[in-house]
């Protein structure tokens, strides 16, 4: 096993932790960009090469043996080196090219920051970005991205363990038609929230996960709901003053913040979004 281990593919083990988080091959087989028959190959070969039956096959998922779980804490390990190693790597490289990750809310990509991406694009042909727009919090430490932008709840700080700067201040209020209300989560939360308000009368008609579909039904007269200034002004009548919601970060991995590439895109992030802040208050 000494000699397995020694020239154990670095590739086999990232299939090893996948199967160990999801216990389902094609939800690794999706997360590493592969085909589910590649993934059952490579747990075939890691188990071939380690002498070792690792998982149970069962109707319901993968399972792992006692032998798997006694190995997850050093995979892990390993795994958290070889991010430092990559991430220090790149960190020291002076060219401004190469492919730069950046994860931030759909709705600040779509309504606040692409003309910013494609001034970066334009400026630094050489530079590939690869923007996902999303609500989740992408992993830094993990590389599922290099640039994040965060939203934190307003007065608070991101994670201690990330650096980066504040940028600007979401604010939001009351907008709509004041007969019923347009919720975001269908339960107490909403309620909360609106007894708070001078409309704590008005009954809760629906709700919606989702910031654009709020807006639209706020468009078609269906109710009040709280709504960012920027994304629905003019377009729509504020019925109560503006107040601070959320802190917008720009942050990346300590181990990257001396990156020029990165600092690049970072600054230009940041600058970008202090010239919005009166758009951000809904003062247009």
């Amino acid at each position: 096993m000494a000699k397995a281990v020694s020239s154990l593919d670095w590739d086999l083990l990232r299939v090893f932790l996948g199967i160990m988080r999801t216990r389902n091959l094609r939800e690794v087989a999706d997360a590493l960009g592969l085909s589910h028959p590649t993934i059952r190959r490579r747990l075939n070969a890691l188990e071939s090469e380690l002498g070792l039956r690792l998982f149970e096959r069962r109707a319901d998922g993968m399972h792992a043996t006692p032998e798997a779980a006694e190995l997850l804490d050093v995979a892990e390990q390993m795994e958290t080196l070889a991010h430092t190693f990559d991430r220090r790597a790149r960190g020291q490289s002076p060219d401004l090219k190469g492919r730069i990750e950046i994860s931030a809310p759909d709705v600040l990509v779509s309504e606040l920051l692409m003309p910013t991406f494609a001034a970066l694009v334009d400026k630094w042909p050489d530079l590939h970005l690869h923007v996902a727009p999303s609500a989740q919090i992408a992993d830094l430490a993990r590389r599922e991205a290099d640039i994040a932008v965060r939203v934190v709840p307003h007065g608070s700080s991101p994670d201690d363990d990330l650096t980066g700067r504040k940028a600007a201040t979401i604010y939001t209020a009351v907008y709509g038609e004041d007969h019923q209300w347009i919720g975001y989560f269908g339960d107490e939360r909403d309620r909360g929230w609106i007894n708070s308000e001078r409309f704590e009368d008005t009954p809760v008609a629906c709700s919606m996960a989702n910031t654009y579909a709020v807006w639209a039904a706020c468009l078609e007269g269906l109710g009040l709901a709280e709504l960012p200034c920027f994304l629905v002004e003019p377009a729509l009548t504020r019925r109560t003053a503006p107040e601070p919601w959320g802190d917008i970060w720009v942050l990346v991995h300590p181990d990257l913040r001396r990156s020029p590439r990165l600092k690049v895109v970072r600054d230009e992030l940041v600058g970008a979004l202090k010239k919005l802040r009166a758009r951000l208050r809904g003062r247009a």
